[in-house]
Order: structure tokens, then sequence, then C-alpha cells
């Protein structure tokens, strides 16, 4: 007998997600963002920034709640098969798109099948469908290979796990089971597009005003270096709940900038001023610490596009043993806005029993500030004052990771490392990191759903160009999914992680990464659904 998961929506919503409509609401919100847009389509956005406007312009079949939990949006209710793999999802049936065309099941089948056929650039962001769905892995390859000639509304998809059974009724068959998949299909890949808006191959149609969306606001323009402008889509299905008429995304990638034009009133608020400010609006109702499950670590290129030095771990570990943390989250404003982390998976991601992170604290870490064993482990490697160790160390230049990039430098030096800087424009840096295009990096993830999507990054399947090539990990990770028992699976993710980041230091975790924001007077209704500030529910008075 199949379990039966029904749930009504309109209530899920009410009371955990979009709440009542506000008598007198409506107006404009400018909120200042630290980087340019680099996509508005769903299927290719792996950045934080883009998720600004499009968690607010899509309705998928589920959403986020500010508890971090799926509640319901375009799923009416939903069945799982006895055995885990075959997931039958019944949609609303009064759902439109903007333009007011019906929002169906077919809409969700070409989507999925556009994303898995778009190329090789939304590698990352399809891994979760390669990974689990059925036959997805396959299709993708075999669209990859034929390039722009595959058409996926006219090749064979019958083997894919992706199926309408009718207009609104949506089939999944998995590989394994996935106990968070709706967790999963909050995030933007699992996103309806329309077929005849949103062209297979190409994006810049996502920048363009006037196609249809099925969320709560619509494109007005968008000036990836200066702007993204949204307003209110009166088609939403639950367009009365929406009390903010239109939302301007500005583009300020200098702190300072943010912190003047939120003092001088330009803007309402502002999500990347620097920690100094962050600092100095402690215990004022101005101040907004927004909790993500966000690690900020650096990323050394030990595959084959990275230098020699990177190779050797016990160089990687002498690196890590150089930062005193604590001194780092002091200078940057303080654990009550960064948290020291040492190992790799962040706070606020479930784990056997409680916090992963917490569980994984618990059995200790080696990665600990300790510059004489970097010392030595440097000499150990032939590095000493007459040879010193020569790295470049790569950040994006906006937001703090200038001040980040100066701290290590003095760690580094402190121990005879020799540091020069690479500062690249934020709007190219991850392509950059894609490309095994740097030493060591500062780099920044954000999952919500499970520890594994942490680790998963650094799988040879996910990376475009592999980084860190390890088949042994990758196989770990493999093994680790078929583990149906939650204890044995996270048991397991926890000896993967040490393996990734004690063991092999493949990476360097140094904080939590939690963003502040700077809220004007009068502003209310702001709210993190998952891991994305959401402004539909804010109101501005006064």
């Amino acid at each position: 007998m199949k379990k039966i998961i029904a749930l009504i929506v309109s209530l899920m919503l009410a009371i955990g997600c979009v709440g009542a409509f506000a008598e007198g609401a409506g107006s404009e919100l400018t909120v200042a963002i630290n980087a340019q847009f680099t996509t508005l389509d769903p299927a290719l956005n792996t950045e934080t920034v883009n998720n600004y406007a499009i968690t607010h312009m899509y309705a998928g079949m589920f959403m986020k709640d500010e508890t971090n939990n799926p509640v319901n949006e375009l799923c009416e209710s939903y069945e799982i098969s006895d055995d885990g793999l075959v997931y039958t999802f019944h949609m609303v049936k009064d759902a439109v798109w903007s333009d007011g065309v019906p929002v169906t099941a077919n809409d969700f089948v070409y989507s999925y099948l556009r994303a898995l056929s778009y190329g090789a650039d939304n590698a990352w962001a399809i891994n979760d469908m390669i990974g689990y769905v059925e036959g997805a892995k396959e299709y993708s390859a075999n669209a990859i290979e034929a390039g722009e000639s595959f058409d996926c509304t006219a090749e064979d998809a019958g083997a894919v796990g992706i199926k309408a059974l009718d207009d609104y009724t949506l089939e999944i068959r998995l590989i394994t089971p996935l106990p968070y998949l709706t967790k999963l299909m909050c995030s933007n890949v699992w996103l309806p597009v329309r077929a005849d808006f949103a062209p297979q191959h190409e994006s810049l149609w996502a920048f363009e005003a006037g196609y249809p969306t099925s969320g709560a606001y619509t494109l007005v323009e968008c000036n990836e270096n200066e702007d993204c402008v949204i307003t209110k889509n009166p088609s939403y299905k639950y367009a009365d709940s929406v009390k903010m008429d239109t939302i301007n995304f500005k583009v300020m990638t200098d702190p300072a900038a943010q912190t003047l034009a939120f003092q001088t009133g330009e803007i309402d608020i502002a999500v990347g001023v620097d920690t100094d400010t962050a600092a100095s609006y402690l215990g004022t109702d101005n101040l907004w610490i927004m909790p993500r499950a966000s690690n900020y670590f650096l990323a050394i290129n030990s595959g084959s596009t990275g230098p020699d030095w990177a190779k050797d771990a016990n160089i990687r570990r002498a690196l890590a043993l150089a930062i005193d943390r604590d001194a780092l989250v002091d200078v940057l404003g303080g654990a009550v806005i960064y948290q020291p982390l040492y190992g790799y998976v962040p706070k606020g991601v479930g784990g056997v029993s409680g916090d992963f992170r917490e569980e994984g604290d618990a059995d200790g870490y080696t990665l600990t500030y300790d510059p004489e064993q970097a010392k030595a482990l440097l000499a150990e490697a032939g590095y000493d004052e007459s040879n010193p160790l020569s790295i470049t160390y790569k950040y994006s230049n906006n937001g703090m990771h200038g001040d980040v990039a100066t701290m290590l430098q003095a760690f580094w030096q402190a121990v005879g490392v020799n540091v020069t800087f690479e500062a690249v424009e934020s709007g190219v840096f991850y392509d950059q990191l894609d490309q095994g295009d740097f030493e060591i990096s500062r780099y920044g993830y954000t999952a919500t759903d499970d520890a594994k999507q942490f680790l998963d990054l650094w799988t040879r399947s996910i990376q475009v160009v592999a980084a860190v090539d390890d088949e042994a990990y990758d196989n770990m990770l493999t093994e680790a999914a078929k583990l149906t028992d939650p204890a044995e699976y996270y048991a397991e993710l926890h000896k993967i992680e040490d393996y990734f980041c004690d063991q092999n230091v493949y990476v360097i975790p140094l904080f939590n990464y939690a963003d502040p924001a700077l809220i004007k007077d009068g502003v209310s209704g702001y709210r993190m659904l998952g891991d994305t500030p959401n402004f539909s529910q804010v109101v501005i008075e006064g």
C-alpha cells in the first residue's frame, strides 16, 4: 500500500510561509546586494545573488518555510511507493503563469529535461537529478555529446524517470530511496519554465522582461551590473498574500557604498555590508543576521591544473595549521556574526540525531592553530627561509573577502610562506574556479537539505575541472548513498568528511558564514525561506 501524504496547500502556506494580506500594504522596496547578477535561468543558477530574484519569481512543487522545511506550493498532495523509488505528485489545478496560461505537469517535465540537456555549463545545478533520477545521467550524457542539435522536446525520454501522467500529475522515479527529495525540489533546477519562452540551450531570455513566471513576481528589468526590478504578479495563485508591490535589487559591490546609501535613506535594506559596519549595529533593531547553513572555506587545487605544492597533503595541512580562526573571526566582527569552523559541513544541517556539525565536533578535530607544527611540516617538504613556499591566493573583490585575504597573508607569512594576491571580479570568480584556474582560493557554499550536498560538491562528476581528483572519495559517497538506515548513513558521512577534510585537507574550513544585513526603521516582514531572504511580506511604515 502506498503512503499517502495529503497536505492542504493554502492552509500550510498561510500558517507556515506566506501569511495574510495586510491592508494598506504595498510600495517599493530597495535592497542593496553585493554582487552582479550572472543569470536568472533556474536551470543554470548556482549563485546566491541570483536567488534573490529567482526565488521571488518562480513557484515550484514545494518551497522552504522559515524553519527550513518544505511545504507544498503547486503540489497539492503526493504519494511515495513502498520501496521509496516512485513519487507521484498531484498538482493544484488553479495555478497559472503570469500570462494566465495554466501551469501543468508538462511544464515541469519540459523544465527538467531542458535542465538535463542544457549542456556542461550547468553540471553542478543538475547534480541531484543525475544522481537520483532514473535514466537522468544517461540522458544528460547523450545530450552533452550531441550538443546544440539535441532537442529535449523531440528526443526519446522514455528511460528517464520523469513523466506527466496527465496535465496535473507528475511522476518521478528514483535510482535509490531519497528521503529528502521534497527538500531538493525546493531548489532552482526543479522550478518550471515555459517551453515557448525558455529555449533549451541558452539563458539570455531570462534577463529580458516579459516572459511568464509562476511565482509572486515578474521581471520588469535587469541590468546585470546595476539592478534587477521585479513587480507583483497578480496571477500568482497566492497573490492576495503578497504585500510588497515592487522590489528593486540594487547592485552595490562596495560595502562602504551600501552603508552610505543605507544611512542616507537611498536603500531600505543592505545585505552586503562589511563586518565592521555590522558590528557597529550590534544590539539594535537595524541589524539582521541572516541565518544560513553556509561555510566559508579555502579550496585548494590539488588536481591536474593545480601547482605542485598543492598535491602534497602535508603542505595543505601546514597551511591549515597556520591559521588562527579565533583571531580571524575577531577581526571580522566576532563570533556573534561568524563562528569558527574546523569541520567542512557547517552548522544548520541535520545529522544522525541532531546537528551534523555538532556531532562531528564532539569527536574533536585536528586542524587547530599550531604554527610550530606548520613550520615543521613545511621544513619536511623542503621549504625554509632560504627556499620559502610561494602561493597565489585568489578571492573575489567584493564584500569582506579582501579582509580575509589580508589576515590569511599575515598567518602564512608568519610560518615562512610568501603570498601573492589575485583579486577578480565577482561575476567571473566562480567561473575561473570551475575551470581550475586557481591555486588556493576562498570559497563559500550553502545547502540546506543534507550534509551530503556539501561533500558531493567536490566529486569529479560535479566539478567542471577537478580540483579534487580522488576516485576513492567519489566511491565512498556513492556507497553512502545506498544506505537506507539514517544512523548508518550519517555515520558514514562523518567518516567521509574526516577523510576529505582532516586526513587529506582538500579544503580548509574557516568559519560558519552568516550574512549581516541592515534594515531601515519601519521595515518589517523580512524573513529567510530556506537559505534565501524573502521580501514579499515586507511592509514599510512611516
